[in-house]
């Protein structure tokens, strides 16, 4: 099966954007971006949260744990990234995908937010 073939996992949230807006001056930091519960998911899973703002990107990793299935995967992200892109009609664009050992990765859709001052 390719990654063309399966169906995209749904976008992680950005806690703290308000109607796809991030505010950069309110937020805290580290902010918070989850990645929701998803089916089938089983420990050793590893999930990889990736984050583009203007031509940067970082990207954070987690191996999932039993205690991990069927929760919110919270990931920190420094407020420092969403500061560093600030420009008129700065975005930030987050996707995730999740590894199964001898699979395809899995991709979500992506969240694309304004970021404002």
């Amino acid at each position: 099966m390719t990654n063309a073939t399966l169906p995209p996992l749904p976008a992680p949230i950005l806690t703290e954007a308000s109607k796809g807006t991030l505010y950069v001056s309110t937020i805290k930091d580290p902010t918070e971006a989850v990645v929701p519960p998803y089916a089938e998911a089983s420990a050793g899973d590893r999930v990889k949260l990736m984050l583009v703002v203007g031509d940067k990107q970082w990207e954070y990793l987690k191996a999932l744990t039993s205690a991990d299935l069927g929760k919110d995967i919270p990931f920190a992200i420094e407020k420092a990234h969403f500061e560093k892109g600030l420009s008129p009609a700065a975005d930030a664009r987050l996707r995730y995908s999740v590894s199964k050992q001898g699979q395809v990765p899995a991709m979500s859709e992506e969240l694309k937010v304004a970021i404002v001052r």
